[in-house]
């Protein structure tokens, strides 16, 4: 009798795209969540009206992410409805008090510092939960790395999303290394800020699903 086996591949989040265009090529190369940024404070932070034209132009079986830091619970919700974003990843330094008055599907990004504790990602008691690399002058997007050893002990508490210094040449080290049940790419997979080199995006498709 023949068993077939499945492969489960983790998730792929490409983040920060900025037009409809790139980010339906991105899902039409086998994006599984497109990010989109709604801090102003970012580089690729693109406004209510452009982020609910590229949530329009993907596929329902897209989910899309609008990445938001230190917003206001009331801002962030009627940009969520505004919007039609399927979650939020909280980037910034939100506390457990703040995100307890949410009413819109959400999870946290932790900035992995020398002082992080994997108790503060079970203290959010999310499905999913994010890891990146820790920047004084980022929240996200920095190209940094973060330690794979310690986001594979991490990986147990729950659907991690891993990101920080992804490329199309490490992620399947990775992978391997820590066995996320997500990998969020941005700047390694772009040619500018906010403009993705497709190219490099199937590349770091494909090496992570070969």
């Amino acid at each position: 009798m023949r068993t077939n086996h499945t492969t489960v591949y983790p998730k792929v989040k490409i983040c920060g795209l900025t037009s409809p265009e790139q980010a339906l090529s991105c899902a039409e190369l086998g994006a599984d969540w497109i990010g989109l940024n709604c801090w102003p404070g970012s580089s690729r932070y693109i406004s209510p009206e452009e982020v609910r034209k590229i949530v329009s132009a993907l596929p329902e079986s897209v989910t899309t992410v609008g990445i938001f830091v230190n917003e206001s619970p009331e801002s962030l919700e009627k940009i969520m409805i505004e919007t039609h974003l399927d979650l939020a990843q909280l980037h910034g330094d939100e506390s457990v008090e703040l995100t307890a008055k949410l009413g819109v599907p959400f999870y946290k990004a932790f900035r992995v510092s020398a002082e992080f504790k994997l108790e503060q990602i079970q203290e959010f008691g999310r499905e999913y939960f994010l890891l990146d690399a820790f920047s004084i002058n980022h929240y996200g997007g920095s190209g940094q790395k973060i330690d794979w050893d310690l986001a594979s002990t991490a990986s147990g508490l729950g659907k991690l999303i891993l990101a920080g210094g992804l490329t199309p040449e490490n992620v399947a080290e990775a992978v391997k290394i820590v066995q996320p049940w997500g990998v969020d790419v941005c700047s390694g997979v772009e040619s500018e800020p906010g403009i993705k080199d497709l190219w490099r995006v199937e590349k770091f498709i494909r090496n992570l699903r070969n």
